[in-house]
């Protein structure tokens, strides 16, 4: 008869070689195994957690490459880099709740992850959105980077865009309002990037950019050219506003500025023209207008001509312009219904 510790050790031993053998199945099927793993990673993406699901689904692929079944390598290269676009996607409506540049560098490295596993797995379509999607990341990035005063980083932003999208129009003028602020005095260098914008942006029917453009191009030169004529630079300013008709040919203030440059010159003719063509291409109502109707009334004054003068800056009399203009109707022209201090 056995003892005791005989027949235990017989038991453990028989209980060990069962346990090995079940383990040993379990090692022998990694099919299952790879089937599992990709089931789990199903559910992850299902309830959003998509970097876990992209890693559960790589460790699925590995199996699945080493047992050389055909039909789950499919099915996981088919999903993964639709997981990697879905997390990218999810990390830019992020950003478009709140635009840091935090979220901005979430999305963007999320979107090259997106494109790196697109090409990897031949999912075209995954890796053109993300071409498509970082160069306008780094646009936007750069617009918050502006609004915070960081003037380098918006710069490196839009270099960004422009490497990987050479003729996206709204980076180039983006590019000229940060160069002007970082270059205030080179204007011909901020023009460089708004004719570029506008060169690519009438070529693709960008309408909008097209617009910002040429209206940022128009109202920096105006802005430049009145600064030098405070400074009493008038050649330089003349030379100034005579451009801005390349951007904007119905722009009213630029040859209103003409018009007050040519009356402090006493170039009473030339100021009689740009006033009129002022008043031609002016959309506002009499308030707007009075401005230009008193330098053509200081024209007129200056050619001698009190009858025109006189229409000119009872037109004139309204808004800012009011007092000024009575003054000359009254006191200095002494206009038919003004000598005496009323109409």
């Amino acid at each position: 008869m056995k003892s005791y510790s005989q027949l235990f050790s017989f038991f453990l031993v028989f209980a060990l070689a069962f346990g090995i053998t079940q383990l040993s199945h379990a090692q022998e099927d990694p099919r299952a195994e790879a089937i599992t793993k990709y089931n789990e990673a199903q559910e992850l993406a299902s309830a959003r957690q998509f970097s876990d699901a992209i890693e559960i689904y790589r460790e699925a692929l590995e199996i699945a490459i080493e047992i050389e079944d055909e039909d789950i390598i499919q099915r996981i290269e088919e999903r993964i880099p639709r997981a990697y676009s879905s997390r990218a996607s999810a990390a830019y409506s992020t950003f478009q709740n709140e635009r840091t540049v935090q979220n901005a560098n979430a999305a963007i490295e999320h979107f090259k992850a997106s494109k790196e596993a697109g090409e990897e797995f031949g999912n075209n379509q995954v890796a053109e959105q993300a071409n498509r999607a970082i160069p306008q990341l780094y646009y936007i990035r750069s617009v918050i980077e502006f609004r915070q005063d960081d003037l380098e980083d918006a710069m490196a932003s839009l270099d960004n865009a422009l490497e990987l999208n050479p003729d996206y129009p709204a980076a180039h003028y983006q590019k000229g309002v940060v160069y002007k602020k970082m270059n205030p005095e080179d204007i011909d260098g901020a023009l460089e990037f708004y004719d570029k914008a506008i060169e690519l942006a009438e070529a693709v029917g960008d309408n909008r950019t097209l617009e910002n453009a040429r209206s940022g191009a128009a109202s920096e030169l105006i802005y430049r050219a009145n600064t030098l004529k405070e400074n009493s630079e008038y050649n330089r300013a003349i030379a100034l506003l005579e451009r801005v008709e390349a951007y904007d040919p119905q722009s009213a203030d630029a040859h209103y500025r003409l018009a007050e440059i040519h009356n402090i010159r006493g170039n009473w003719s030339q100021a009689i023209d740009h006033a009129n063509t002022a008043l031609q291409f002016e959309t506002g109502g009499v308030v707007e207008q009075a401005k230009i109707y008193f330098e053509l009334g200081t024209a007129y004054k200056g050619q001698g001509n009190t009858s025109n003068a006189c229409d000119a800056f009872e037109n004139a009399n309204y808004g800012d312009f009011s007092d000024p203009a009575s003054h000359e109707l009254e006191f200095e022209l002494k206009c038919e219904g003004y000598a005496s201090g009323r109409r």
